[in-house]
């Protein structure tokens, strides 16, 4: 007879997930996804710095290369563990 299955399981690895989440702070790097273009390398900046509002279900972060900004829900930032050098 098979294992079964624990039940709850997908609930706890989103809850870990969601938690793992929250914890961005401003200079992160991470790979954030929007939509319509695929994840890309980008750092959590402060939205009132670039005039934008507050918000805290969504991170602001700042794209490399590509010098735009934007806003994306918490859960479609990776993180990145590997920092650019600068010159």
């Amino acid at each position: 007879m098979a294992p079964s299955r624990r039940k709850g399981a997908k609930k706890a690895a989103a809850a870990a997930a969601v938690e793992a989440c929250r914890q961005w702070k401003v200079g992160d790097h991470v790979l954030a996804k929007v939509k319509g273009f695929p994840a890309w390398p980008a750092m959590v900046s402060e939205p009132e710095k670039w005039g934008y509002s507050t918000d805290r279900k969504k991170v602001f972060v700042y794209f490399f290369g590509t010098n735009k900004s934007a806003v994306t829900a918490k859960t479609a930032a990776i993180g990145h563990h590997v920092k650019p050098t600068m010159p």
